[in-house]
């Protein structure tokens, strides 16, 4: 079997661009869903807009940037794949602190004007027992009933490896709505860069060494952190 950086090599000499990226991906294939993941973590915390950064535009900054300085990436195909996760981690940190900047930027009163004034306009609606949309106020109360609450849930791929990383039986949750929610809710809030660590080992499908070169840590914080994850979900989910 060929070797990857080799083919990376030529690929690179033939300008074979294409073909380059898809090397990369090879090198590291849990690059992609990675980046996905973290873009959703972002945007379920309000750090960044919804829908407003795709994974495949910052995947293909990361590529780029390789296929660009190939010269002065590493010569082996494990440091590489550590090197795809960085260079995708410093992107990440740009754009959600580029957003921070913005947020900043914009005065809290201006936003809350600007929210008042679209609030007043907007007609107050909802849906009356035969299914026709009316305007709230030509309901009687006894007609009006509250929304039921909206349970996020996540990913059904992503709860199976995180189950699997903090050795949750995947049975005792996926059966039970109620612990998927909770699921969700314990990695929402994880804190930041605990979160990081945990979307390395199950998207990313890093191991706890590839992790702690990548985030430039030891590997025994690495684990120490993972197992005291691990220690919090099961005691909730168990």
């Amino acid at each position: 079997m060929t070797d990857h950086i080799t083919t990376l090599k030529d690929q690179k000499t033939k300008a074979d661009q294409q073909g380059f990226f898809l090397t990369l991906e090879d090198i590291a294939p849990g690059l992609r869903n990675y980046i996905r993941q973290r873009l959703r973590s972002a945007e379920r915390r309000r750090l960044i807009p919804p829908d407003f950064y795709a994974p495949e535009d910052v995947i293909d900054d990361v590529l780029l940037t390789v296929y660009e300085r190939f010269d002065e990436m590493p010569d082996d195909a494990k440091a590489l794949r550590i090197k795809l996760f960085q260079l995708a981690n410093k992107r990440l940190d740009e754009i959600i602190a580029q957003e921070a900047w913005h947020r900043r930027a914009v005065r809290l009163e201006d936003i809350l004007e600007e929210e008042m004034k679209m609030m007043d306009e907007i007609p107050q609606m909802t849906v009356d027992a035969d299914g026709e949309i009316v305007l709230v106020e030509d309901l009687d109360d006894a007609e009006i009933e509250p929304p039921e609450p909206k349970v996020i849930l996540l990913e059904d791929s992503f709860e199976d490896e995180i189950l699997e990383v903090v050795g949750v039986d995947r049975a005792r949750v996926k059966e039970d709505e109620g612990r998927r929610a909770l699921l969700a809710h314990l990695y929402d809030r994880l804190p930041e860069q605990s979160r990081i660590l945990l979307d390395l080992r199950t998207r990313g499908r890093l191991t706890v060494e590839e992790i702690a070169y990548v985030q430039e840590i030891s590997v025994e914080q690495v684990k120490e952190t993972l197992d005291r994850i691990g220690t919090e979900f099961r005691q909730w989910l168990e």
